[in-house]
């Protein structure tokens, strides 16, 4: 079964490792992502990576924003799984903040429909954390847009 990922989805380089580190921590006082449009897409998924962590953790929301620099956003509930290397699950659910750990190698995958964004009437999607222990973390933050509408190689910048 052929599952042209690629081609399905567009995928964003939200979060690289520099903006988290130079922080000293995964969410510093408030790490944002870069704004995604859902215009023509289902949805969005976000995928957290911890390598290191010295003791520090945020909170995660996802954001559904106005414009492209978001003058309003309104936190909207997503589905999460917390994954510990290699492959334990830690936790599944549903929430509208994520509280991470103070543990080193962890996935947070984040995951929201498009229509939960259009319910507050917007189309702009965002990773936010907000710091809640300040210790040093290192790690990277990708994300991409899931059914997209229109497919081909790429649809064009879904990136603010």
């Amino acid at each position: 079964m052929k599952t042209n990922f690629l081609e399905n989805n567009k995928i964003i380089h939200c979060a690289p490792v520099a903006t988290i580190a130079s922080a000293e921590n995964c969410g510093a006082t408030s790490m944002a992502c870069d704004v995604m449009s859902l215009a023509n897409a289902d949805g969005a998924v976000f995928v957290h990576v911890t390598m290191t962590n010295a003791g520090g953790n945020s909170t995660l929301y996802v954001c559904a924003c106005d414009d492209t620099t978001p003058t309003t956003s309104v936190v909207v509930s997503f589905r999460y799984k917390t994954i510990q290397a290699p492959n334990t699950i830690l936790s599944t659910g549903e929430s509208k903040g994520l509280l991470t750990s103070t543990a080193a190698n962890i996935i947070y995958v984040l995951e929201v429909d498009a229509a939960k964004v259009a319910e507050q009437g917007y189309e702009y999607v965002q990773l936010v954390g907000v710091e809640t222990t300040a210790s040093a973390v290192d790690g990277a933050i990708v994300g991409w847009l899931t059914g997209l509408r229109y497919k081909e190689d790429d649809p064009g910048t879904q990136v603010a």
